[in-house]
């Protein structure tokens, strides 16, 4: 059966970050990948409210699930792939992991594949933030001043326990998950895309205010051993504000962050895939303004 989008497609891939939870904004998305006709939707972590374990779980239950399964349910809908974020309790997760929602895809530590394209790689951890919740901080050298060591774990009944990073430091790393994801990519040369919450160091994308960069040095490692087509991120939600930009290169990686900047419109990217740098479009900012006619290798 040929592709009902394939006449009509102005872009393949929409993508966006830490929606947290925002109903207008998972509305608004969708209504952006029927009218771009993508194949694929990425959605790069914060799924949910910044809220206790019970009220994510509602909101996935009640909320995510029913428009995600709406979406899915009709002929042309792009396949969805997802991780969770930081801000995303760990055991919140299984109504949406196991809604059994055809067409969609949790790829945290996981690499599968992305169209015909070629791979999808997606990683939810970070550095050790400022906050709270630690269900998917790790550690890495160099670290912000503003790190917290000390917070909590969720529990899969729904409980939290104290936990602490301190005289554990090395023990749950950034390096150690993407060494494992590293493990997994396959042989081919086919291009990868890789799906990290948190932004690389040392960009337009991972600045907070005065432009203090506060991204993963681990994470850019990966990248720049790694060379993916396209590494997309959020997390560090004001950076494209204090940068001025959303899209950077990182070597032969075009780095993007689509975080939203909440009670704004929504901030989502779209791209195709025959030409990325010369179609990458921000949803309210324009055009990333990169070189065009760069094809991945």
């Amino acid at each position: 059966m040929s592709d009902p989008r394939s006449d009509h497609t102005t872009a393949d891939v929409l993508y966006a970050s830490d929606l947290h939870g925002h109903t207008g904004l998972y509305r608004e998305l969708f209504e952006t990948a029927w009218r771009l006709r993508v194949r694929a939707l990425i959605l790069g972590g914060d799924l949910a409210p910044h809220t206790d374990v019970a009220t994510q779980r509602r909101f996935y239950e009640e909320v995510l699930v029913p428009l995600l399964r709406e979406y899915r349910s009709k002929p042309g809908a792009a396949e969805i792939f997802h991780i969770p974020g930081n801000d995303d309790w760990k055991a919140s997760l299984p109504p949406l992991l196991d809604a059994g929602l055809g067409g969609t895809h949790a790829i945290h530590g996981r690499v599968v594949p992305f169209l015909e394209y070629g791979w999808v790689a997606g990683l939810a951890s970070v550095p050790i933030t400022p906050f709270a919740m630690k269900d998917w901080d790790r550690w890495e050298e160099g670290l912000a001043a503003a790190a917290k060591m000390e917070g909590f774990r969720s529990e899969p009944d729904g409980g939290l326990r104290a936990y602490t990073f301190r005289g554990r430091e090395r023990r749950e790393s950034l390096a150690a998950e993407l060494e494992a994801l590293e493990r997994e990519l396959p042989s081919t040369e086919e291009p990868l895309i890789c799906v990290f919450h948190g932004p690389p160091y040392g960009t337009a994308l991972d600045q907070i205010a005065r432009g203090v960069h506060v991204g993963s040095r681990e994470s850019r490692r990966f990248l720049e051993r790694r060379h993916p087509v396209l590494g997309l991120h959020g997390h560090i939600h004001e950076s494209p504000a204090v940068s001025g930009r959303f899209a950077e290169r990182l070597g032969a990686t075009i780095c993007v962050n689509a975080g939203q900047r909440m009670g704004s419109a929504l901030h989502a990217v779209w791209f195709r895939l025959d030409d990325i740098a010369g179609s990458l479009t921000h949803s309210l900012l324009g055009r990333a303004g990169l070189d065009a006619g760069v094809r991945p290798g």
